[in-house]
């Protein structure tokens, strides 16, 4: 089954960063366009969802909005820092399924994002809604993203192991989603700021560091056979954390 695929539309480098790490920890194929024309040129009918921030260069998101409604009826998602019912009623009008004001929690984004999905899957003409694998495996470990259950693969991790030669770990809530966060694309390197606003869903300050050390202290010593020497949650000094 293919992969539901989504397009990002947005000026802002940091925004579009932001999305992209958000929706691919949710399994989604994203790519991006940093204006509308580029947009256009892009957008067909293999995407699923574009989510398209208003405020831009070239053309504003209610004229890429109406170009695509000449097309394609994917569903639209409106981002945007505008507020005003006036703002939302015209981006509706126009074409559009779903407006999300700036700032946004992680939660609230992609529950919008599958309710819109869901709708479009449903009633627009797609048999199935795409179904994200609900567990990812690697060579050392396995995470059932459904159930957050962890079980670690390799002979080195001590503890009693089950029938398939797994041995489990119980995680704390914030654990399991920040190990989610970084084996769902190993060797991408994860800043602070982006694990903890993704997490936590709260604006990154200073003193968040100390929460995500602590627990990224927490998660080696659950998962890694020698947490002083850690061989699969890695710190990128200067950069942030990555599993590999």
């Amino acid at each position: 089954m293919n992969q539901t695929k989504i397009l990002i539309v947005d000026d802002n480098e940091e925004i579009r960063n932001v999305l992209r790490i958000l929706l691919q920890s949710e399994g989604y194929l994203v790519e991006e366009a940093s204006d509308g024309t580029s947009a256009l040129k892009k957008i067909d009918e293999s995407f699923d969802l574009c989510i398209l921030d208003v405020m831009m260069p070239d053309m504003s998101g209610y004229q890429v909005c109406e170009e695509i409604r000449k097309n394609l009826n994917l569903p639209i998602l409106f981002l945007t820092a505008k507020s005003a019912d006036a703002d939302k009623s015209l981006g509706l009008l126009i074409g559009g399924d779903d407006y999300l004001v700036k700032p946004f929690s992680h939660a609230e984004l992609t529950a919008r994002v599958k309710s819109l999905l869901r709708r479009f899957h449903v009633y627009r003409g797609k048999e199935n809604v795409p179904q994200h694998d609900e567990v990812y495996t690697t060579d050392f470990m396995k995470v059932n993203k459904e159930m957050n259950e962890v079980f670690i693969l390799d002979d080195s991790m001590d503890g009693a192991r089950n029938e398939n030669g797994e041995v489990h770990v119980d995680l704390s809530q914030k654990e399991y989603e920040i190990l989610r966060l970084l084996i769902s694309h190993p060797g991408r390197v994860y800043s602070a700021q982006i694990i903890y606003e993704t997490i936590w869903e709260e604006p990154y300050l200073y003193s968040s560091n100390a929460t995500i050390m602590v627990h990224i202290r927490n998660l080696r010593t659950k998962v890694e056979a020698d947490p002083k020497n850690p061989r699969h949650i890695l710190t990128v000094w200067g950069k942030g954390y990555k599993y590999i």
